[in-house]
């Protein structure tokens, strides 16, 4: 019984001295991110070129932003889907990222992004 009211008096010590332990990484959110548990598994990404971010994989579909040529995004996963035609200096394709750039998660061009 004196161990478990122990524990939360050492704690609260410690809190107020400052030397209580820092919260993890992947819960403290940095300057500019969004503290969500995608994030903390991102595999960046950058464009290379200025692509439509679009509502699904599809050149059909509604475009939701754009994402500038340079610019790093966060990849979500992989999807085969629409067909999409001279992009990137590719003729025909049919494989699509799903990313996250500044808060838009859609669909780009597989060719037209590289892992950074």
């Amino acid at each position: 019984m004196k161990k478990r009211l122990v524990l939360p008096a050492v704690v609260a010590a410690l809190s107020l001295t400052g030397l209580a332990p820092a919260a993890s990484a992947a819960s403290t959110p940095q300057s500019g991110t969004v503290a969500t548990a995608a994030t903390a598994a991102c595999k960046s990404l950058k464009s290379l070129s200025t692509l439509n971010i679009r509502k699904s994989a599809t050149t059909s579909s509604t475009i939701l932003g754009t994402w500038p040529k340079g610019a790093k995004g966060c990849d979500i996963s992989g999807k085969i889907g629409g067909t999409y035609k001279n992009v990137c200096g590719i003729d025909k394709y049919n494989g699509w990222r799903k990313i996250n750039y500044r808060g838009t998660v859609g669909y780009v061009p597989n060719v037209c992004v590289v892992y950074v």
